[in-house]
């Protein structure tokens, strides 16, 4: 199976077979393409319940265009980013200033990136971060989970009577620990 980008002549090819009644596991081998592909192709550009070869064609354009891997940034670009970083500006605010002013589209993980990058070739940008002994990573919208326990009980679900302190014998203890402290201190109530 190949791993290109499926072509203007397969587009045609997906619409005729679709008109004669295959299904997109049936065109898949016919195209020397995984099924997933034909499948995922139809989804992306279906119009209006159907399969229509040139306006997919323009949809796939459209995305290509749009994709950012193909945006490259000028040596000058890069010399006004460094401008405000040698004045220690964060990456977060190069990035909104340059979009406030119209002047540059570029996020502050690229900003991040060329930093490291600068600092693997030798460059001091990265003396400039407010934090710079930290790498920053992608979170890709995951959950914070500080402080949360798996598999432990919310207070929210004891007993009404150690809620009330009625019986004696409930204990309470929360065991707490410093961020920057090996140090803990255990309550017992």
């Amino acid at each position: 199976m190949s791993h290109k980008q499926i072509t203007q002549d397969e587009r045609y090819s997906i619409h005729h077979y679709l008109r004669q009644g295959f299904s997109p596991a049936d065109i898949a081998p016919k195209l020397n393409r995984h099924r997933a592909t034909i499948y995922r192709e139809i989804r992306r550009n279906l119009h209006i319940h159907s399969y229509l070869p040139d306006i997919a064609q323009e949809h796939a354009d459209g995305r290509r265009s749009r994709s950012r891997k193909k945006l490259q940034f000028s040596a000058e670009e890069w010399i006004w980013v460094c401008f405000y970083l040698q004045r220690d500006w964060s990456p977060e605010q190069v990035s909104l200033v340059f979009r406030w002013r119209g002047t540059l589209s570029i996020s502050h993980e690229t900003i991040y990136r060329y930093i490291w990058r600068d600092k693997r070739n030798g460059g001091t940008l990265y003396k400039h971060l407010r934090q710079s002994c930290k790498r920053r990573r992608k979170r890709y919208r995951a959950n914070d989970s500080r402080g949360i326990l798996r598999g432990k009980r919310d207070i929210s679900e004891r007993p009404a009577a150690a809620e009330k302190r009625l019986v004696k014998g409930h204990f309470e203890v929360d065991l707490m620990h410093g961020a920057r402290s090996k140090a803990c201190i255990l309550t017992l109530v």
